[in-house]
């Protein structure tokens, strides 16, 4: 009787391990779900009034980028910009921040291409256009300009 009994037991808790590994390596085996590519963010801005200048210019190192927004209307309060591009090693990189223009019309500032902690700075190589993104912000609302640059 204690043969046969250990004789279920083995065959019961055999069954349960077998059908254990079948659901894993079923599911190890089964394929991965596509993973979305990220998606731009697509703003339903108006566009900005055409009469602004924006330029980029590269630094002469190849460390920075020299911003410039001219003949910014007036009643404007602040611009906010958002810089991306990408690197030799294929790595979307970029920059962001927000200006508040106190009445002026003009703005410059650099931007580094890379990353600074502690007084220690690591530069991104290989860029060779930018895509720069502004939004202004007046009384009236927000508009957008969108403006691709090439470094070559």
């Amino acid at each position: 009787m204690k043969n046969k009994t250990a004789l279920i037991i083995s065959v019961v808790v055999l069954a349960i391990v077998l059908i254990g590994g079948f659901l894993v390596v079923k599911n190890l085996t089964k394929p991965m779900a596509p993973v979305a590519e990220e998606e731009e963010e697509v703003s339903n801005l108006p566009p900005a009034d055409p009469s602004i200048v924006v330029d980029v210019t590269p630094k002469s190192d190849g460390k920075a980028l020299l911003l410039t927004v001219s003949k910014i209307p007036a009643g404007t309060l602040a611009v906010e910009y958002e810089i991306t591009y990408l690197t030799d090693k294929g790595l979307s990189k970029g920059a962001n921040g927000k200006f508040d223009l106190n009445g002026k019309t003009e703005l410059e500032k650099e931007i580094l291409l890379g990353t600074c902690s502690k007084n220690t700075c690591t530069y991104d190589t290989g860029v060779t256009s930018v895509t720069v993104v502004l939004k202004f912000h007046a009384t009236e609302g927000v508009t957008q300009l969108t403006k691709d640059f090439s470094l070559e």
